[in-house]
């Protein structure tokens, strides 16, 4: 079943935001990371970086839950020397199961 999701981003003192839909947490990192990596905010050393960290991240299953929350999850990797944080929301009263 699909569901709402807001990203949340904090790179290099800024915040970026988008919401889409999809089936999981780990599929809405998918595919905002996808987004993410097309518009202007990295430099092309750093999308090299963020690529790799992505795959990592979804080859792995690192996203991770926060404690006592439901349908929050993060995710959080360095480039270089800034740190990219990530925090996934799921807009669903229903619980989602992160797969």
């Amino acid at each position: 079943m699909a569901h709402l999701f807001t990203i949340i981003c904090e790179y290099k003192g800024g915040t970026f935001t988008k919401q889409l839909v999809a089936e999981s947490p780990v599929q809405a990192f998918e595919q905002w990371a996808i987004i993410f990596k097309s518009e202007d905010i990295l430099s092309a050393t750093e999308k090299k970086k963020f690529s790799k960290e992505v795959e990592y991240v979804l080859t792995e299953g690192n996203i991770t839950a926060l404690e006592g929350l439901q349908n929050v999850w993060y995710e959080g990797f360095s480039l270089d020397d800034d740190l990219l944080e990530v925090i996934v929301v799921g807009m669903s009263g229903e619980v989602i199961v992160p797969v």
